[in-house]
């Protein structure tokens, strides 16, 4: 490379970190001290030594269904939670269903019984998960997300080719709108959907047709489109404001956008092998921090925004394919994957060094794990899908 090319190719760099700078400046939510952040884990982790599942493990099993998408209610209501699961039939003939199950106290059990087990089952009545409604859909979903605002906690919206808004009260799912495309002719099926935490009413979803969409719950539209890569977009992730969100896709780039100035993004990481990039995930108590899974990898980056082209770390401890990975609902550096190898591991990104990270626990399923789920309310609970089974674990 010529003194020149150095010289554009630097200056590139620090157009793009400029920009991001910026974008970061404009976020509402305050960014976490990562030194602090530091000393609160060792602290926790002098504590308490070692995270554990509870012994419950709480499982529902579908009798028609292979099972895909997973999502918690952002509430408890008579100690009862209730989780949506959505099936993945190639026929068209799919659903929706509705699960709860009664949250126990443990604290005297726990007393009398201090051994752990990771896979023990309670088989007690408490321990059964209740189908308590379900919906009909042509299509598989290709996810489920409740509203995280207490206003409208009881929303429930799905995608595949068309994203669909259901509200769910007295114990009955319906359907009460189908948000309507523009030139709905010429787009794709919808990949992923993200909630913004900070407007009760914006959705963005991603589309394999290249394009994301922001879309307004007060009349059910796209209130934007914007053609975000140059492939498919697998997923799309809102942040702690109204205006910035995060996309990845087929051709192994994370961007960041502003609507404010929806011409334009930032490019702040791209695989080199120019791999796809499957899920990507915000965090929201500290957004320096964004998680990507990798498509066919073993492999999970963890990405500093502030930080160009290289992964803050690279967590490889999966034997087999990563399915999907997400950020405890309250932390700034835990984390859980899942994966083909059958298992669940929970992270912690600030044990270790960079670059070289273990997990911290381990679920073992009996099956491929393929999503997770879990609610900002119900943080002491996890859910996985494996094959035709949804299984709800306690952490504590």
């Amino acid at each position: 490379m010529s003194e020149d090319d150095k010289k554009e190719e630097s200056t590139k760099n620090t157009n793009k970190s400029d920009k991001i700078e910026e974008i970061l400046e404009n976020l509402n939510s305050p960014i976490t001290n990562k030194d602090e952040s530091l000393k609160e884990n060792q602290k926790k982790l002098e504590e308490n030594s070692e995270l554990k599942y509870n012994k419950y493990v709480k499982k529902y099993k579908s009798t028609d269904s292979r099972l895909y998408g997973i999502a918690f209610q952002n509430s408890i209501e008579s100690n009862i939670i209730n989780i949506a699961v959505s099936s993945l039939n190639i026929s068209e003939n799919n659903n929706i269903k509705i699960l709860s199950f009664q949250q126990d106290d443990l604290e005297e059990d726990e007393e009398d019984n201090t051994e752990t087990n990771l896979n023990t089952i309670n088989n007690s009545e408490n321990a059964s998960i209740k189908l308590k409604d379900e919906v009909k859909i042509d299509f598989p979903v290709s996810s489920l997300l409740f509203s995280p605002h207490e206003i409208n906690k009881n929303l429930l919206i799905s995608t595949s080719d068309i994203l669909n808004v259901y509200s769910y009260e007295k114990e009955k799912l319906k359907l009460i709108a189908t948000c309507e495309k523009n030139n709905m002719e010429k787009r794709g099926p919808i990949t992923s959907c993200d909630w913004s935490i900070a407007n009760n009413a914006i959705i963005g979803s991603s589309s394999v047709d290249h394009t994301v969409s922001i879309w307004d719950l007060n009349i059910f539209k796209e209130k934007h489109t914007i053609i975000a890569h140059d492939k498919e977009v697998f997923d799309i992730a809102l942040g702690p404001d109204e205006f910035t969100f995060i996309t990845t896709g087929a051709d192994g780039s994370v961007r960041l956008f502003d609507l404010r100035q929806p011409d334009s993004s930032s490019i702040f990481f791209e695989t080199r092998d120019e791999s796809p990039i499957l899920r990507l995930k915000w965090n929201m108590v500290n957004p320096n921090f964004i998680l990507t899974v990798i498509v066919d990898k073993n492999e999970i980056y963890i990405l500093d925004i502030r930080k160009l082209g290289e992964p803050y770390a690279i967590l490889k401890e999966h034997t087999n394919v990563v399915n999907n990975a997400i950020w405890a609902p309250k932390s700034n550096t835990n984390l859980i994957s899942v994966s083909d190898d059958k298992t669940a591991l929970l992270w912690d990104i600030n044990c270790g060094s960079n670059k070289s990270v273990e997990s911290i626990m381990k679920y073992e399923a009996d099956n491929e794990i393929e999503n997770v789920a879990w609610g900002e309310v119900t943080q002491n609970w996890i859910g996985i899908i494996e094959g035709n089974e949804t299984e709800i674990l306690r952490i504590q």
